[in-house]
């Protein structure tokens, strides 16, 4: 009887026996009876096939990292390993990851959720807002990790020194991803309403991946809450040559982050070309008006009282001469006033350049607004005096290079 092992033993042996046999496995089976725990938030399921099933589970530490929501019916392949659950002496599979076990059906909700939101008219090029011209606020709704922020604020910074651009940091990649970015919009419009700053445009970003990287912006709620934003929406996702639904509900699609900011800011350069074009109108408008006072003058000449008795001819000369009097001060007024108006311009726009004056070795100190929310650090005020800080007020001080926030410590 020395070999009698209690039920305990048995299935510990069974247990050890298994899971040193099985430590990784990959399993393709279509998932049934799926349910998420509403407490722990687990995952509970069946997998099968034609002959044969097993039971399985997937922990929340794993859940949080998945790209979709598992769905009874879904043909997926399964990594993972067999456990045996000891107090019930059953083997399961206990899941790491999940993944379609094809790209069709997953492109067949994508396109099937196209064609509702289409016909219910959220892609229609009627219903979407025009962008800003001058855009003055930006807010750019992104990963804080990645190249995707740096690289656009690089880009609008260039062409439009003039632009303030705020990072609303959410993750775009995930589960959570679609619920994040609708939390941004919607936060973004409630400051706006509230009048802490007046935002001109947002942008939804982020680099390349694949598919199911990009299945967050694929998600009917995301498409929703972009359709219904009162500020315009550009959606700059993934690569040039990946086109999400977030892409065709946007007011305006950019194949890049980088092209993003190229196409929503205007160029400092063709400004200038523009006020130069003007000023050569000007210029040529007055010289229009100097040629007809000459032709009025031959008409003078020509005319038949010049013949008339001398002192007609004097009072004629008399006028002429004051008319030549006025019109060369005019014309000369006229032209310098037009050259100092250019000139003007011209140095206004260089001056009031704030890489000019950074690079002088000055700085902008802007005061955090009140009621400023955590993650949209907001410094709206531009402080001039010192008088106007007081102590453990937040201020960021805007160098050549960068930009430092701070503390008044006195």
């Amino acid at each position: 009887m020395s070999d009698i092992i209690t039920v305990t033993d048995l299935n510990l042996s069974i247990k050890k026996l298994i899971e040193e046999n099985f430590p990784v496995i990959f399993v393709t089976g279509e998932i049934s009876n799926f349910k998420e725990h509403s407490q722990s938030g687990h995952f509970y399921f069946v997998l099968k096939d034609d002959n044969s099933q097993i039971n399985a589970v997937m922990w929340r530490s794993m859940t949080e990292k998945l790209l979709f929501t598992p769905e009874d019916g879904m043909q997926v392949i399964i990594t993972g390993r067999l456990t045996v659950f000891q107090a019930k002496g059953a083997y399961q599979l206990e899941v790491w990851d999940i993944k379609l076990s094809g790209f069709g059906e997953m492109q067949m909700k994508i396109e099937k959720l196209k064609r509702k939101l289409y016909e219910e008219g959220l892609f229609d090029e009627a219903n979407k807002k025009p962008l800003p011209k001058f855009p003055e606020n930006v807010v750019l709704i992104s990963s804080k990790t990645g190249a995707v922020i740096h690289d656009f604020i690089k880009v609008a910074k260039r062409r439009y020194p003039l632009i303030h651009i705020f990072i609303y940091p959410v993750r775009v990649q995930g589960r959570e991803a679609p619920q994040e970015i609708i939390q941004a919009i919607n936060h973004v419009q409630k400051i706006n309403r509230q009048g802490l700053i007046k935002v001109d445009l947002i942008v939804i970003a982020r680099g390349g991946g694949s598919a199911e990287d990009l299945l967050p912006f694929n998600d009917e709620k995301l498409a929703r809450a972009i359709h219904a934003c009162n500020i315009p929406v550009v959606s700059a996702v993934g690569h040039e040559v990946d086109y999400t639904i977030c892409d065709l509900v946007a007011d305006f699609r950019a194949p890049t982050p980088s092209a993003a900011a190229e196409l929503t800011t205007p160029d400092k350069k063709e400004l200038i070309e523009t006020i130069d074009k003007i000023s050569y109108y000007c210029g040529s408008f007055v010289q229009r008006i100097i040629e007809n006072f000459r032709a009025s003058l031959k008409e003078i000449y020509s005319n038949y009282y010049f013949n008339r008795p001398k002192d007609i001819i004097n009072n004629y000369y008399q006028r002429v001469d004051e008319i030549y009097s006025k019109l060369d001060d005019l014309v000369y007024s006229t032209i310098s006033q037009y050259s100092q108006k250019n000139e003007m311009i011209l140095k206004t726009l260089h001056h009031i350049s704030p890489e000019v004056n950074l690079r002088k070795g000055y700085s902008i100190v802007r005061k955090k607004a009140d009621h400023s929310p955590d993650l949209l650090q907001i410094y709206t005020k531009i402080v001039s005096r010192a008088g106007e800080l007081s102590k453990e007020d937040e201020i960021q001080i805007t160098f050549f290079d960068n930009k430092r926030t701070a503390k008044v410590t006195d």
